[in-house]
């Protein structure tokens, strides 16, 4: 039988959670000191690095938050960032709950305010709601506040604090939510389902790994609970309801995210390194503290080895020394008792080993359940199966609860003071928080002025390359667009990977004379026109030898000012003429082309198999435009499909003549960009490993 425990007073809780606020300034000292100006970062470059992204990530989440409030925008899609496609937030790490909730925080105290106030109160909640789940199974107060505070300190906790993912940090919900679940396969009331569903929610609307994380739970717990169910049609039917409403609150966002779960720009094989990479080794529970003070640096080389391919943060899952031994004590004593907790740590552990089995570090080929969960649809974007393992450190949380309770009920009091103190002194030594680095959000003043400015997108360049925040710092002060931005989940974004003119200014290359498509004066002020780029920001030391020099090129063809407006030394801006009157639709080359090629009369391009291109359409309204293509018959009776890709429609579909001749199509074309493919059959390029479709001389848009 399950304990039932005893009501506390009010007054109970609020000097446990008092406590637990205790722990959580010490956990995060010492970000009390200097709430509104610093965030602060621990580890080296073998665990994570210093400046780590993820914090300034975080912080620029509140920012955006409180912008989009004051301003009455969604706060779940941003046109700041992957400018002009724009970013759909709820896939990215925004933590809705925590950065909604913080909103006073953020417009009061300012966004690193909010994300210290944010981490604080994770802290502290976990323990609290740690606590609790604690005390769903063991007797008494200490017990469970003990495992509390082993839970909210463990290793993988304040490792996730000090790596600046605050949406791991703020766990505290995931643990309510399965607090929640244990006490609806009990509770006979209906009224605790909607409460349940509501605990699901928050976790939902907090990272929708712990989303994930729950729902396993939920499930396993709901089929152990059935086994020697004293009412298993009851069980059934709440564990249905609440099923049903979870869903009616996850619908949102599946409807924001419907186009979303996918990830067309990064190969599979990457993806299976990197899920690998987040995958638990088989003793990874029992690993060591990884940035303690004494002995970060050789924990952290082991850990190193340890790791799928040294992917240290991804893999690191560890539960603590001191709470997995307490964890196995009390298994040893209750593990018959309560077997459906030890059911719940060994699937979650077996899931969070991700695909193949590694064994201190050695891969065995063994495969592993997580691979079901990637044949489902929708979960090919999960990508950090050691999250499981969370659950399995809160089932040691609960026995661990259990052992203290059970010394408490068997020892003398005095024996138990020494026992207790020994615990509490070796948890005081290997939970001691790491000697953090003090980190600020910079301010450059070219920034600050570019706010003071006339509106216009900021081309930051070097744009970074995916693993710093320094243009998302630099748009906190300025509050322009940008080009791309750091995130976790980089969305398809044609512009910067096909567009002539972002791509060649922001990426800082030579803009082609000619192509297939028009790149004279004309085409690239109607492209300005459309992307009003207007301040380019250029930091020289992090450029390579001569990039400036190309970025400028292009700037020159635009007619632009070589002048820099600003130049510190550090920073050098330049601002460029929007060519506001010079709109016009204008198309761009996609995937599926072969290399330019030319002769001394004509100029053209191959295409392989399926070749694409976008139309822009830079009015606010449907236009109807012409679309023209040059091309000729490579062999007799080629066929090609024309495809609007927004939709998968075919448009035409004609056969070439053997003549170079122009083909014209009329199109509705919405506002904004959109992308189409021309579909037709391929021939072996004799002598070269090319497939050849059809060859355009010219693509344009009228």
């Amino acid at each position: 039988m399950e304990v039932a425990p005893t009501r506390l007073r009010l007054r109970t809780h609020l000097g446990i959670l008092a406590a637990y606020a205790v722990l959580a300034l010490w956990l995060t000292w010492p970000a009390i000191l200097s709430l509104p100006s610093h965030y602060f970062t621990a580890g080296n470059n073998l665990y994570f690095y210093i400046k780590t992204p993820d914090a300034p990530q975080n912080i620029w989440n509140f920012w955006w938050t409180g912008y989009a409030v004051q301003h009455g925008m969604n706060p779940f899609f941003t046109p700041l960032l992957y400018y002009p496609e724009g970013l759909q937030m709820v896939l990215q790490t925004i933590n809705p709950v925590a950065v909604l909730t913080a909103v006073p925080v953020t417009l009061t105290l300012g966004p690193v305010a909010a994300y210290n106030v944010t981490a604080i109160v994770a802290i502290m909640l976990t323990g609290y709601a740690g606590f609790l789940l604690a005390r769903a199974f063991a007797p008494g107060v200490l017990g469970p506040f003990v495992a509390g505070v082993l839970l909210t300190a463990s290793p993988f906790h304040v490792a996730k604090l000090d790596s600046g993912q605050l949406n791991f940090v703020t766990m505290q919900w995931l643990v309510f939510a399965v607090v929640a679940l244990i006490y609806l396969s009990r509770k006979t009331s209906w009224w605790f389902v909607p409460i349940t569903a509501l605990a699901f929610g928050a976790v939902l609307y907090t990272d929708w790994y712990w989303a994930l994380v729950t729902v396993l739970f939920g499930v396993v717990w709901a089929v152990v609970s059935l086994i020697r169910a004293e009412h298993p049609l009851g069980v059934m039917m709440r564990y249905g309801l609440f099923g049903g409403l979870a869903l009616l609150i996850t619908l949102p966002l599946i409807l924001m995210l419907r186009n979303e779960l996918s990830d067309p720009n990064l190969p599979l094989d990457l993806w299976a390194l990197y899920t690998q990479g987040y995958s638990a080794d088989l003793l990874g529970l029992f690993f060591p503290s990884g940035r303690h003070p004494f002995w970060s640096m050789q924990a952290e080389q082991f850990l190193v080895e340890m790791a799928p391919y040294g992917m240290v943060e991804g893999s690191y899952t560890a539960a603590g020394w001191v709470l997995s031994a307490l964890g196995l004590l009390g298994i040893f004593w209750y593990g018959r008792q309560h077997w459906r907790l030890v059911v719940v740590a060994v699937v979650a552990w077996l899931f969070a080993m991700g695909p193949i089995l590694y064994i201190l570090g050695n891969e065995t080929g063994i495969p592993m359940p997580y691979q079901l969960l990637q044949a489902l649809p929708g979960l090919s974007t999960a990508r950090r199966p050691n999250l499981f393992g969370v659950l399995t450190i809160m089932v040691f949380t609960i026995f661990a609860a259990l052992a203290v309770a059970r010394m408490r009920e068997r020892m003398r009091p005095r024996t138990f003071g020494i026992v207790l103190g020994v615990i509490g002194v070796l948890a005081f030594v290997e939970l001691l928080p790491p000697i953090r680095t003090t980190m600020t959000m910079e301010r450059a003043e070219v920034y600050a002025q570019i706010a003071a400015r006339e509106p216009g997108v900021v081309v930051d360049l070097p744009i970074e390359n995916n693993t710093n925040s320094r243009t998302l710092i630099n748009q906190i002060v300025h509050r322009q667009p940008i080009l791309r931005g750091y995130v976790a989940r980089p969305p398809y974004y044609p512009t910067l990977l096909y567009s002539p003119l972002p791509e060649h200014l922001g990426r800082m290359l030579v803009l082609p004379e000619a192509d297939i498509i028009s790149l004279d004066a004309n085409a690239l002020a109607a492209m300005q026109c459309y992307y009003q780029l207007r301040y380019v920001v250029i930091e020289p030391a992090l450029t390579r030898e001569g990039s400036e020099d190309r970025a400028r090129a292009v700037m020159a063809r635009l007619g632009g000012n070589l002048t820099p407006w600003y130049d510190d030394g550090r920073f050098r801006a330049y601002e460029l003429p929007l060519h506001q009157d010079r709109c016009a639709p204008f198309v761009f080359l996609g995937e599926g082309w072969h290399e330019f090629e030319q002769n001394e009369t004509y100029q053209w391009r191959w295409s392989e198999g399926v070749a694409g291109f976008f139309l822009v359409n830079p009015t606010n309204e449907e236009a109807t435009l012409t679309l023209t293509i040059q091309a000729k018959e490579r062999s007799d009776g080629q066929q090609v499909e024309l495809w609007a890709i927004n939709g998968e429609k075919m448009l035409a579909s004609f056969p070439l003549h053997r003549e170079m001749r122009d083909y014209h199509f009329t199109i509705q074309v919405p506002a904004g960009m959109h992308e189409f493919e021309l579909r037709t059959s391929v021939t072996p390029e004799e002598g070269t490993p090319r497939e050849l479709g059809i060859a355009v001389y010219e693509l344009r848009v009228e």
